[in-house]
């Protein structure tokens, strides 16, 4: 019924809650993740707006001390550039929005006429990307000078803008000092994480191969590297993160960490790029395996073959990046074990008469795909970093860092 009131929620509903708040505190406190970076982070900006807080009340004397506080919650960010930025960015706002607000009622007053055209203003610079989210802060501060002072008490256009800049130095600071925030461990243990999904996906489709699949399984090897293919973005985001985190960073300062970031990036477009390829050896085989498309499947010899060649691309990619040059030579070992089976099966192809010759396009498209695949691993091998359990490996020379200037690939 319309009046009838929501029922109120259940007591396994409470406890279930409860339960999983719980469980995000202990892992917070026993466990390294994004729970506890949360937790941090919070707790940091809690601190910065309570110093900030008394720093007003007790130094600046201010009799409503807002401002300086919520600067100082405001900053505190994931990383030390993106806390000063931040700041700058507040400042900038609060100081534009009261100074016109200021300005206005000091020459002619506030009203509604007068306030037109100064809110109008202030909207559009507020949609300045580099205010970034604090571009709101524009029209508020000149609302709320106009509105409670008539914009023409400069001690309090003085104290807002002196609040301001104090909040966002106590922030920045606060952040710096109390356990810098370093983004290393998060990239890193996404990138084994991906690497191994990707075997385990190669794995999967040769086993497979060897047994039988049908359309239902090449499906599902087809979902899953278009899933790992939409990883990639994130963990680059992430990686970039980790680089911005060691800036400015007294932490990174006192005790450099030595991580090779550019050689995990090229780790992650390496293991992106090669998706592409998986992706077309899935596709083709869903096709093979289709009643309804006029594909019919390769020779169960010429699969059976194909297999190997996963195999060794698997094998490669557990041996990736690592930097001891045995592992490197396994990687070549595999990768040319794999391009030496597919040009075989590629000259059978050419010079053997098919069992079906309707079949030639799902050969031709797995001998492509399957050749991409190793140029792509051969090609990235070089440069790329595997994170390891045993720590970093290198800090990347300055040079290395403009791969982060080069515009991305997108191309299939």
């Amino acid at each position: 019924m319309a009046n009838e009131q929501a029922s109120p929620p259940s007591p396994a509903w409470a406890v279930a809650s409860v339960a999983r708040a719980a469980g995000i505190a202990r892992r917070a406190l026993t466990e390294r993740g994004t729970e506890r970076d949360a937790a941090l982070l919070m707790l940091k900006a809690a601190l910065a707006t309570v110093i900030a807080w008394q720093f007003a009340v007790r130094v600046l004397h201010s009799p409503s001390p807002f401002y300086a506080p919520m600067a100082a919650l405001l900053v505190v960010d994931r990383t030390m550039v993106r806390s000063l930025w931040a700041s700058a960015q507040r400042v900038v706002a609060v100081v534009v929005g009261m100074s016109a607000a200021w300005l206005v009622g000091s020459l002619v007053g506030v009203h509604w006429w007068s306030m037109l055209p100064v809110i109008y203003l202030a909207l559009l610079i507020a949609r300045w990307r580099r205010l970034g989210d604090h571009g709101i802060q524009v029209p508020a501060m000149a609302l709320l000078s106009l509105l409670t002072l008539g914009g023409t008490n400069t001690q309090f256009t003085y104290l807002a803008i002196v609040e301001t800049v104090v909040g966002g130095v106590i922030g920045v600071l606060t952040n710096a000092v109390v356990l810098a925030p370093l983004h290393v461990h998060k990239p890193r243990e996404q990138i084994q994480l991906l690497t191994k999904r990707v075997c385990e996906l190669l794995n999967d489709i040769s086993a497979g191969l060897r047994e039988g699949w049908d359309a239902d399984a090449a499906r599902r090897w087809y979902d899953v590297s278009t899933e790992l293919i939409a990883l990639a973005p994130s963990i680059r985001a992430e990686i970039e993160t980790g680089v911005e985190s060691t800036k400015f960073n007294l932490r990174d300062n006192l005790r450099p960490l030595d991580v090779d970031w550019a050689g995990y990036a090229e780790t992650v477009e390496a293991i992106r790029r090669s998706q592409w390829q998986i992706s077309g050896i899935a596709r083709t085989l869903v096709d093979a395996a289709d009643d309804e498309e006029a594909q019919p499947a390769p020779s169960p010899a010429f699969v059976d073959e194909y297999a190997g060649v996963l195999d060794d691309i698997a094998q490669a990619l557990g041996h990736f990046g690592l930097a001891d040059e045995t592992e490197r030579t396994v990687v070549r070992d595999c990768l040319r074990h794999a391009a030496a089976t597919l040009d075989r099966l590629g000259e059978k192809v050419r010079t053997t008469e098919l069992d079906d010759p309707r079949a030639w396009p799902a050969y031709g498209a797995l001998l492509l795909d399957g050749q991409r695949l190793v140029r792509e691993l051969e090609v990235h091998g070089g440069r790329a970093v595997m994170p390891t359990d045993s720590g970093p490996i290198r800090r990347p020379a300055p040079e290395a860092l403009r791969l982060w200037s080069e515009p991305e690939d997108t191309s299939p």
